[in-house]
C-alpha cells in the first residue's frame, strides 16, 4: 500500500486497519506497537488510545454469548426460577397486615445476571455494540418465573429491589441507551430509545448523560437532539415534561424554551414554570411576568399550575 493509498482512507477505516494489525501481532510486537501508538496519540490514557485496544478476543466473545444465551433460554422457558414464601405480616396491627412475598435465589440465577451485566459492560468497553445490545434489550424485559404458577414473574428491577442482583441501575441504563444509539440508524434512534422509559429507573434519568458514558464519542448528535425533542413535544407525561425541557435548555437556552412553551402550551403547560424557574435564577423579574400573563391566558391548566404562577406574578 502506497502513501498516497493510506491518505485516501477515512480516519475509521484507519482506525479499523489498527485494530485488525493489531490482533495478529505478537506479545512482544504488540509492545513496539503500543509504543508507537503513544507517540502519535498522547498519553496512555488518552481516549483515542483506549479507543483503539481490543481486549477479547472474537472466540472468547463467542464463547461467553452462547453460554449466555443458554442462560437467557432457560430462564425464558422457566427452567430456571426462583422459590419463593408469601405471607401475611401482621407486626402491625391485625387491621394493618401486609402480604409478604420472599425470593429465595436457589439457583443461582441473579448470579447469572450479574454475570451477563459485567460481560455486557466489558463488551461496550471494547466496541462490540451488538453484543452488548442483545444482553441489554433482553435484561429489561425478562421476566422470571417463580416456583407458584399463580405468582408474577420478577423483572430485573424486582431483582435489584430485593437484592438478589447488587448492580448500578442507573449506569446499566445509560449504558443500554448509549449501545442502542450506536448500533441503530439515525433516523430511528430517538423512538427506539424513548421504548426504554417504560422501565422507572429510565425515568429518572438525564438524557445528556447517555453521551459521556461509553468510551467513544457518539456521532450525529445534533440530528439526534433534534428528533428527540420533536418526539417528546407530542408525549404527554411528567417524564416527557422533564427530559423536554432539559433537551431544548441543553440545545437552545432559556429563550428557546420559552418558544418552545409557547408552542407546545396544550400538550406540556408544565413548561411555562420551568422558564419561570430559569428566568428567577437569572432576576429577570420583567421577564416571569410576561411568561406567567401569556400563560395564564393561553393555556387551560389546572389548578396547581395555576396557583404556581399567580404566586410568582
Amino acid at each position: 500500500m502506497t502513501k498516497e493509498d493510506i491518505s485516501k482512507l477515512s480516519k475509521k477505516e484507519l482506525q479499523d486497519i489498527v485494530l485488525k494489525v493489531q490482533k495478529i501481532l505478537s506479545d512482544k510486537q504488540k509492545v513496539e506497537f503500543r509504543k508507537i501508538v503513544e507517540e502519535y496519540g498522547g498519553p496512555s490514557g488518552n481516549n483515542s488510545l483506549q479507543i483503539m485496544q481490543v481486549r477479547m478476543s472474537d472466540d472468547l466473545v463467542n464463547e461467553k454469548m452462547i453460554q449466555i444465551q443458554d442462560w437467557k433460554d432457560q430462564i425464558d422457558e422457566g427452567e430456571l426460577y426462583l422459590d419463593i414464601e408469601e405471607y401475611e405480616d401482621y407486626s402491625d396491627g391485625y387491621w394493618e397486615s401486609d402480604w409478604i412475598t420472599e425470593y429465595y435465589d436457589n439457583q443461582e440465577i441473579g448470579d447469572k445476571i450479574q454475570y451477563m451485566i459485567q460481560f455486557a459492560e466489558d463488551c461496550v468497553d471494547d466496541r462490540r455494540y451488538q453484543q452488548a445490545n442483545e444482553i441489554y434489550e433482553w435484561l429489561w424485559e425478562m421476566a422470571v418465573f417463580t416456583d407458584n404458577e399463580y405468582g408474577d414473574p420478577v423483572d430485573l428491577e424486582m431483582l435489584e429491589e430485593n437484592n438478589l442482583i447488587h448492580t448500578d441501575m442507573k449506569r446499566l441504563a445509560l449504558l443500554t441507551l448509549y449501545t442502542d444509539y450506536q448500533i441503530l440508524p439515525e433516523n430511528k434512534r430517538a423512538e427506539d430509545m424513548y421504548s426504554y422509559f417504560v422501565y422507572v429507573t429510565f425515568t429518572e434519568l438525564h438524557m445528556e448523560e447517555v453521551f459521556h458514558v461509553g468510551r467513544e464519542e457518539l456521532k450525529d448528535t445534533e440530528q439526534f437532539w433534534e428528533d428527540w425533542i420533536e418526539l417528546l413535544k407530542e408525549k404527554k407525561g411528567d417524564t416527557e415534561s422533564r427530559l423536554l425541557k432539559e433537551a431544548v435548555l441543553y440545545c437552545k437556552g432559556i429563550d428557546g424554551l420559552y418558544e418552545m412553551a409557547e408552542k407546545n402550551a396544550s400538550v406540556h403547560p408544565s413548561l411555562y414554570l420551568s422558564v419561570m424557574e430559569q428566568y428567577e435564577k437569572g432576576h429577570l423579574y420583567e421577564k416571569i411576568e410576561k411568561v406567567g400573563e401569556n400563560a395564564l391566558s393561553k393555556v387551560d391548566i389546572n389548578l396547581t399550575i395555576r396557583t404556581c404562577l399567580t404566586r410568582s406574578l
